[in-house]
């Protein structure tokens, strides 16, 4: 019904974001039926006209048109609410004490309707709170309560420090096999855990201790409706890469899982041509209707049938993908949204009564025990976070208890209820709780102990500051850990970082070679990485660079591949500086081919603003060149042009950006940068300018093949440039320019210091060392030389874990 008639409450929330709307309004109404006290549609007219009397009135309306419809299990609370007194089949006395403080009215109506037909019987005496006087037992008295006194602390509390949430569930498991060692029974200890218990399931088996509670089996994900939503993503232009490499990656593909792995490695490296697959030319032929947009109905049913044909479970994805007949273009929201996934299926658990008890953070205790372990004593759980009503603030949960009586669930509620059932797990031990607080998540990044700590601190005297209860067993030797059986070999000191990786002589610049049997030559690109850090260029020869995935970005690389495109077909090689009103009319076309090639996610709704920003900083920049072009009374020679040569002693071989022939013959070659001027001239002052003064060198010793078309270029007075997007700035050198220029000579020794810095890194690799980065590079790179190394600062892990630390002179 959300999505039938969307109300104009959440109208343009559903149009945007149609699922998540669809679960916040479904949040929202299951948590107004359950505060209304007799399960039926409030009135609301004592509530005063504003924002939360539109919200509630279109939740309201919404409950409405369900009719006599209710969330799971409360059509029974219902009918036995409307029950005349005595028409019960049999009594059904409360239990006393049995009532949650904060439950909601609806049950609250039910306890108060039971309790006044059967009345009440007495609650079995509970024998599980810890010995009087230690800390456990001052905190079984109320997390939050007033009355909790402080005293020293003892072993009924204990909190210990570790890496990760694996080595936090091999302390457990080591923890309880101690225990059980001791003489504890194995059912009398708990392991408390709020995510995924599959690194608790292999530590525990691992010290062959059982654990009760597990899921029966792993969780089994919908292959199919995953698949059937990945390829309607794949025919919706633009496609993000993931997707491909996803679908890649599917077990619904017919393909080895290997190929799939190498095939989404290259989709996400930029090439999704799907070359793994030639061998098997139907595997070809399928991964090209994969990739192939649809623009029409016609062609997206063609497509998704003729892909389902070939694959194996074909029929079962091809009946998940609602596309309705006719023509024109695909509403895809509409076929998005009607594409059904279930979610993970997992067992449900498997308890036997003498394992150790698995106990979730998000459920009340299944039975006592007398020694807890909470795994993952981290933030964001113990309490668990609160969560804040999708269509209400907490101010207007206040004014419509004020006026209609429902107290709906807000922040405050949600922290309540947090702390209750953290509550209700300390209570349920008898003699102690470990909390272990792993530092870090699973990819590396940082984690804070859970908000509980605080709380718990107030049970033990002298603590300054919460963490200082926290043993950091990571900084502690290994005969100083609480549990003997995870006791590690003590790590090895290690070995300090080497000044140089040798490789016996061998010359590193020959590394490979050309079919003809000469050494391949080096880019200017590469050998600017070579300054930087040997290792990092040795590891991009090797082909050892890093593999991490990442979401579509605007990053700088890709900013500079759509300007660049845009500039390459708005001044082409050999025709004259256009007028202004035909270059400012050529940008648009030339821009969203440009996307097309290097940055097609930037055509999708979710990017409007990122894709009209970049536009308009390309056509400044377009603009400015062309009164750049103007002012030098150039010729543009050549665009993207190949250019090769000898330096150095060295091959090389690149692509110039642009060449201009000058008013008296001369030759500049221009870099076109997507950044600003201040960085470029700081580097070009202090002479460590290096790339575009290599394109010189190849002109100066070129090295030619037949049909290179650079024969207009040989024997000419060469100059370089970097024109700087960002700013219009036009920066020089080796050329004195006209007096109609507005560009900036930076004189002729922009890059001494740089070939002096590279010329000893190419001895160095000739003669097979590779000298390794210091701990005072990145600074002298930066503040010294005028740029950033981004060969160390965004470079491979392994060229940061071997930089050798030095002392500062």
């Amino acid at each position: 019904m959300i999505a039938s008639a969307p109300d104009p409450v959440w109208e343009e929330s559903f149009a945007s974001a149609p699922s998540e709307t669809i679960a916040a309004v479904s949040w929202a109404l299951e948590d107004l039926v359950l505060a209304s006290p007799d399960l039926r549609p409030p009135a609301l007219d004592p509530m005063p006209d504003g924002r939360a009397k539109r919200h509630l009135s279109a939740l309201v309306g919404l409950w409405r048109q369900m009719g006599d419809a209710l969330p799971e299990g409360l059509a029974a609370v219902r009918h036995v609410l409307d029950l005349p007194r005595g028409r019960l089949l049999a009594p059904l006395p409360v239990v006393a004490g049995s009532l949650d403080p904060l439950a909601p009215a609806s049950m609250r109506a039910l306890h108060d309707r039971l309790v006044a037909e059967f009345g009440m019987i007495d609650a079995p005496v509970r024998h599980s709170a810890a010995p009087d006087g230690s800390r456990l037992h001052a905190l079984q008295g109320g997390l939050s309560s007033r009355m909790l006194e402080s005293g020293e602390a003892d072993a009924s509390l204990s909190f210990f420090g570790l890496r990760d949430a694996a080595a936090c569930a091999e302390f457990a498991a080591a923890r309880a096999r101690a225990l059980i060692e001791a003489g504890v029974p194995a059912r009398e200890i708990a392991v408390l855990a709020a995510g995924d218990p599959s690194h608790l399931a292999r530590a525990f088996a691992a010290q062959g201790v059982p654990l009760s509670g597990l899921p029966g089996r792993s969780p089994i994900r919908d292959t199919i409706g995953e698949t059937a939503l990945h390829l309607a993503l794949a025919k919706r232009p633009p496609t993000p890469s993931m997707v491909l490499a996803s679908l890649a990656l599917s077990p619904q593909m017919p393909w080895a899982a290997q190929t799939g792995r190498d095939l989404a490695e290259r989709i996400m490296g930029g090439d999704s041509r799907g070359l793994v697959l030639d061998p098997t030319p139907d595997h070809k032929a399928l991964w090209e209707d994969i990739r192939a947009p649809a623009t029409s109905l016609q062609q997206l049913r063609f497509l998704i049938d003729r892909i389902c044909e070939r694959l194996p479970d074909g029929p079962a994805i091809r009946a998940r993908l609602s596309i309705p007949p006719g023509e024109g273009s695909p509403d895809w929201e509409t076929i998005l949204r009607a594409i059904q996934i279930a979610p993970s299926s997992a067992a449900e658990p498997e308890r036997n009564l003498e394992g150790v008890s698995l106990w979730s953070a998000s459920e009340s205790p299944w039975r006592p025990c007398r020694h807890l372990i909470v795994s993952d004593f981290t933030d964001g759980f113990y309490p668990a976070r609160p969560r804040a009503n999708p269509l209400f603030l907490d101010s207007e949960i206040d004014t419509i208890q004020a006026a209609t009586g429902l107290r709906l669930r807000g922040r405050a509620e949600g922290l309540a209820r947090g702390i209750a059932l953290l509550d209700e797990q300390l209570q349920a031990v008898a003699e102690s709780v470990t909390f272990l607080v792993p530092w870090r998540d699973l990819a590396g990044a940082r984690l804070a102990p859970a908000a509980g700590l605080s709380l718990i601190a107030r049970a033990i005297a002298d603590v300054r500051d919460a963490k200082d209860l926290i043993v950091d067993l990571s900084r502690r030797p290994p005969e100083e850990w609480p549990v003997a059986h995870h006791r590690l070999a003590p790590l090895p000191d290690p070995a300090p970082v080497p000044e140089q990786i040798s490789f016996n002589g061998r010359d590193l610049l020959k590394l490979w070679l050309e079919a003809d049997g000469t050494v391949r030559p080096q880019s200017p690109t590469q050998l600017e990485t070579l300054m930087v850090s040997p290792l990092a260029w040795l590891l991009d020869e090797i082909g050892a660079s890093d593999l991490s995935w990442s979401a579509d970005a605007l990053d700088v690389r890709i900013k500079g591949n759509v300007a660049h495109d845009v500039f390459e077909r708005v001044f082409p090689a050999g025709a004259g500086v256009p007028d202004a009103d035909a270059l400012a009319l050529a940008i648009g076309p030339a821009f969203e081919r440009a996307l097309s090639r290097h940055a097609a996610f930037l055509r999708g709704a979710a990017w409007d603003m990122e894709r009209t920003g970049l536009e308009r900083e390309i056509r400044q920049a377009a603009l400015r060149w062309r009164d750049h072009l103007l002012g030098l009374g150039a010729r543009i020679l050549g665009i993207e042009t190949w250019l090769a040569g000898e330096a150095r002693g060295i091959r090389l071989r690149g692509k110039a950006d642009t060449i201009l022939e000058l008013p008296d013959g001369a030759i500049l070659i221009v870099d076109h940068k997507k950044s600003g001027t201040a960085g470029r001239r700081a580097r070009m002052e202090r002479g460590w300018d290096l790339q575009v003064g290599l394109y010189r060198d190849m002109l100066l010793r070129p090295i030619r093949n037949e049909g290179d078309g650079s024969e207009p270029l040989i024997g000419r007075t060469v100059g370089i440039g970097y024109h700087l997007m960002n700013d219009g700035g036009l920066l020089t050198s080796g050329l004195a320019l006209g007096p109609g220029s507005t560009a900036r000579d930076m004189g002729d020794a922009v890059n001494e210091a740089a070939m002096e810095r590279l010329e000893l890194r190419m001895a160095e690799v000739g003669n097979g060392r590779i000298v390794l980065n210091t701990s005072q590079e990145e600074r002298f790179f930066k503040e010294e030389c005028g740029f950033t190394p981004y060969a160390l600062t965004d470079g491979s892990p392994l060229v940061r874990a071997f930089i050798r630390d030095v002392e500062e002179e």
